[in-house]
């Protein structure tokens, strides 16, 4: 032993100093919870900026307005309740308005808001000062699919920003029983809305307060105004009440106790989460999952076997089930579920019992996080009694609403404290400007009121949300607290060392923005239902999960099945028979509605069969092999836009014109949104969607700096004189630009070319045009952005529009649908219009911009030519467009918009109307570049120039002209290599037509 430890003593040492090492290491990795110990008393620190003291425009939110009052003593009024007939108002707008008689199954008038901006005022007394609650019956009419939304303002006012946006749902249902392929796997029905009255308090939109809102109201007279900022609903009645206050379960048991009820015996439900009756939402539907015990379970197809998961997951989400019970008594409810969305958090729910909560403790059901299939017992703290519930004989209705609850007063402070780090980030730009010197002797703490306790105040709100998560039951180490610790420990060092604050301010505001993503993603509480428990108490509980030998036989065989199993054909697959044969470049989710679509409308309606495979999205070298192979399909869909003509310039595509009906089908689109598909006389694809900037603004901060609406800037001469305003006071504009992704810069780049009536080639596609006077200036005004006014080189935009670092900007309309849904604090408060443009001669303002996005096409080996031709028309139809638009948005949500290319369907769908005017404003000078074979060199160079010219400081003019002639030197080689000789050229094409491309993928993009 002893000569074995002489032998290898250094390998032995090595090894203990390793381990010692790591040992230390993994010590020093984990967030130190004592950090704040040795700070100082920070009470009564004012934590105030001096650029709030013009005074926020934004209202304050529902808790800091609640917690303000009740510190004024403000109580509860008792004893009070007020019922207000809808058509019995004070006041009612001009227009958007209507009085209708016995709508749904209410006897007597009631009054509709049918159009945006139509509002109604009702007048009432109260007794007393204190806390009222508000409710209102509705019936959400006919409109785009989308929930009923509401103002309120009382006596004038907004009392508190959620009052501006409150959520009203509509009632959907499934229509029928769902459908299986034959291939034996199971598709969701589709859903239907269900019309008809109900009633909801006024309460938080996004779950995350437990009560009604409670609006205080002094004795007398006052004006309560209901306005319709979404969707035409009609108000049956409004009750003004005094707030209730639910009984404890330990009352309700006392009350049992006393009226004799006892518990049943032998009698267990279980109740199919996937059978909800009713839902508010659309994208609440059935889901799949491979857990041996999900019941029904199938191992050889897809069973859509429980409900919810990644939709169910917005306040105010809810669905419905029905259970009947055999006999009166006293019942154990549960369900099996999953939440493993979070890490380590609990999500909750509110459960109600035929519309009621049964008491107090059932408005917070909490779901604790695990990484596996669980069994809820309602009510059973450890290994404590679960509660028990009566329940009449009969049938009887379970509802389940998603609630942030307890994790909302922790998120207000984090977006709270975000708030006061953008004010103090301006305030230090003030002081060093945009570009500080990092080794200044900058001495912040004379220039900055109270900056050192300031930061270490931030720093302690931090730190309490860290430990209310703990005391939510967030497990230590979870990942998802570690944000909140490193915000903490960031603004702890700067506190510490002042003069790291100017070199610091990018990780500062960066911290910012993953802070804002950190309360965005807790604000969504996924959970996944398999089925629902009604229960005596003497029945055992189910097993939560299967046995782990029975998943590993289940995961074995899916891996051994997954060999044979054919997973690109989606739906009814068709063999030995004539068929039309899609390839889809999406998403399964996006692929399974058009292929629901095909089985039920098109197919019946022209009898053509069609096969749907699904290719990996942005891959279009599944095509070109498939194509090279001989084994092409028939028609094509979400095909990059540079495509096409890389098929059409092989003669591998269909002309489209050659068909009759071709201009009467290129009528559905903007004009400009063809160019990129024509070739040589041809045309060879139709656009799908299509992407658009806009300009955002924020009124409330463009109004402090002297902007009304009115001002905005329409011109890039106006935006260049605001920005100077705007960094004076500590804030910028945004400008996209995307480093990470050179292919984007000719996108960022084209607006400003095409504004400046310049052209990306000439000679139909021979020569760039990029040395052209008006490409020079267009690149001078676009690098200028960057190099002379200093605008952010890369930003999130969304969370610093938020925080007001970037009160206006550039950007498309993704951002839209984020500001629409999770930005609910700046409800009315911010606005989108064209974007800013040149002035012309004549006195318009050329706003022309592009935003390549998806096609389809038919490949020329086709022998279903007319048959593709049909099914292209149908995909690209208003109607179909549109309803794929609504299937879409109710399957994924809102952040699923469809952004259809054509122009009827766009219409169609659910955009508010000023934003729709907005956006056909914009699409009048929609217009896109033209694609021409070598193109990708241009693609690669213009961000070659943006980066010397702005990265590297090299003059403009000098960096075009060597883009330029690398360029053209691979256009000359790429037209030799094509065959594409001048003589021909010029005499097959049009204006703009002569067009042909050669993207990376299918060009050969990294050849010298």
């Amino acid at each position: 032993m002893f000569r074995w430890l002489k032998r290898f003593k250094v390998t032995i040492v090595v090894v203990i100093a390793l381990i010692g090492f790591f040992i230390w290491w993994n010590g020093t990795r984990g967030y130190d919870d004592q950090a704040l110990a040795g700070l100082p008393d920070l009470s009564g620190v004012d934590e105030s900026s001096v650029l709030e003291d013009g005074g926020s425009k934004l209202e304050a939110s529902y808790q800091d307005y609640y917690d303000g009052l009740v510190k004024q003593d403000v109580k509860d009024a008792e004893d009070f309740s007020l019922t207000l007939n809808g058509a019995d108002y004070t006041a009612i707008s001009d227009k958007g308005t209507k009085k209708l008689d016995q709508l749904g199954d209410r006897q007597g008038n009631v009054v509709a808001l049918e159009e945006e901006d139509s509002w109604v005022e009702y007048t009432f007394d109260v007794p007393a000062d204190g806390f009222y609650q508000m409710s209102m019956d509705y019936y959400a009419m006919e409109g785009k699919r989308s929930s009923i939304v509401r103002s309120v303002q009382v006596d004038g006012s907004y009392p508190f920003y959620q009052s501006k946006k409150l959520e009203f749902q509509r009632m959907w249902q499934e229509t029928g029983d769902t459908w299986t392929d034959n291939q034996g796997n199971e598709f969701n029905p589709r859903r239907e809305e269900v019309f008809g009255w109900q009633n909801r308090a006024f309460k938080d939109s996004e779950g995350k307060s437990y009560d009604p809102f409670r609006y205080y109201l002094t004795k007398g007279k006052h004006t309560v105004r209901i306005g319709n900022i979404r969707e035409p609903g009609a108000i049956g009645a409004v009750y003004i009440f005094a707030p209730e206050h639910l009984p404890t379960y330990a009352d309700v048991q006392k009350q049992y106790a006393e009226q004799g009820y006892k518990p049943v015996s032998n009698i267990l439900i279980k109740v199919q989460a996937e059978e909800a009756t009713l839902r508010s939402d659309p994208t609440l539907k059935r889901i799949e999952d491979r857990e041996p015990d999900t019941e029904p379970f199938n191992k050889d197809a897809i069973a859509l076997n429980s409900f919810g998961g990644a939709s169910w997951r917005t306040g105010g989400q809810w669905a419905q089930w029905e259970v009947e019970v055999p006999e009166s008594g006293l019942y154990e409810i549960g369900a099996r579920y999953g939440q493993w969305f979070l890490n380590g958090i609990p999500v909750q729910r509110s459960i109600t019992i035929d519309g009621k909560f049964p008491f107090k403790e059932m408005n917070e059901t909490t779901f604790p996080y695990k990484a596996e299939w669980q069994i809820a017992k309602f009510g059973a703290q450890d290994d404590s009694d679960p509660y028990q519930f009566y329940l009449e004989k009969g049938k009887h209705t379970i509802r389940m609403e998603v609630q942030v609850g307890a994790l909302g007063p922790l998120l207000e402070t984090v977006t709270n404290t975000v708030r006061k780090m953008s004010l103090m980030g301006r305030e230090v730009i003030q002081v060093t400007g945009t570009n500080p010197d990092v080794n200044g002797d900058w001495t912040l703490e004379r220039n900055i009121v109270n900056l050192v306790p300031r930061l270490q105040l931030m720093a302690k709100h931090f730190d309490d949300v860290i430990q209310g998560l703990y005391g939510l039951g967030v497990t230590h180490g979870s990942s998802e607290v570690s944000t909140l610790y490193e915000a903490r420990d960031v603004l702890l060092s700067m506190a510490k060392d002042t003069k790291s604050i100017p070199a610091r301010m990018n990780q500062f505001t960066d911290l910012q923005s993953s802070l804002g993503t950190w309360v965005s993603g807790l604000t969504k509480q996924s959970m996944v239902l398999d089925y629902l428990i009604v229960k005596s108490p003497d029945q055992k509980w189910p097993r939560p999960a299967a046995p782990w030998l029975t998943r590993t036989g289940t995961m074995v065989y899916d891996f051994f099945t997954s060999f044979t199993k054919d997973y690109s054909n989606v739906g009814n697959s068709y063999k030995g028979e004539k068929v039309l044969e899609v390839w889809i470049a999406r998403g399964r989710d996006w692929v399974d509605i058009i292929k629901q679509m095909i089985d039920e409308d098109f197919t019946p309606s022209t009898g053509i069969k069609v096969n749907v495979n699904v290719i990996p999205a942005n891959n279009s070298q599944v095509l070109l092999l498939a194509n090279t192979s001989g084994i092409a399909p028939d028609v094509a869909l979400g095909v990059d836009a540079e495509v096409p003509i890389d098929y059409a310039v092989r003669n591998g595509l269909v002309n489209l014109g050659e068909f009759s009906d071709y201009d009467d089908v290129a009528a559905r689109f903007r004009p400009g949104a063809l160019i990129p598909y024509q070739y040589n006389g041809g045309n060879y694809a139709l656009p799908e969607n299509q992407n658009f900037n806009m300009l955002f603004y924020r009124k409330d901060i463009m109004e402090q700096l002297g902007y009304t609406e009115e001002d905005i800037p329409d011109t890039w001469d106006e935006v260049m004189n605001m920005i100077p305003v705007l960094q004076q006071n500590g804030m910028d504009f945004y400008y996209p630009h995307s480093p990470n992704n050179p292919a984007l810069a000719i996108n960022e780049f084209a607006p400003f070319l095409f504004q400046q009536n310049g052209e990306f080639y000439k000679e139909n596609g021979k020569k760039s045009n990029l040395d052209s006077p008006e490409s020079l200036n267009a690149f001078k005004m676009w690098t200028g952005l960057f190099t002379n006014y200093k605008i952010q080189k890369q930003a999130d935009f969304y969370n610093r529009f938020r925080s007001g670092e970037m009160p206006i900007g550039v950007a498309d309309y993704s951002t839209y649908v984020l500001l629409s849904t999770a930005a609910p604090e700046l409800t009315g408060w911010w606005g989108m219009k064209p974007m800013p443009g040149i002035q012309q001669a004549d006195g318009q303002i050329n706003r022309s911009t592009g935003g390549l996005a998806q096609t389809g096409m038919i490949f020329k080996s086709t022998d279903m030519k007319d048959q593709s031709w049909e099914f292209l028309k149908w995909w690209t139809s208003a109607d179909t467009q549109e309803r794929f638009g609504s299937e879409l948005e109710s399957l994924l949500g809102v952040e699923a918009r469809w952004n259809t290319a054509n122009i009827e369907a766009l219409k169609e769908m659910p955009w508010s109307t000023s934003d729709i005017n907005a956006i056909m404003e914009q699409w009048n000078w929609f217009k896109e570049r033209e694609v021409v074979i070598g193109g990708y060199y241009t693609t690669r160079h213009i961000a070659n120039i943006w980066n010397e010219v702005v990265l590297n400081g090299k003059i403009t003019r000098e960096a075009v002209e060597e883009g330029v002639r690398s360029i053209n030197k691979e256009l000359r080689k790429k037209r030799e290599e094509f065959g594409l000789d001048e003589s021909k050229d010029s005499s097959g094409s049009a204006a703009s037509a002569a067009n042909a491309t050669a993207t990376d993928q299918g060009e050969g993009g990294d050849k010298p």
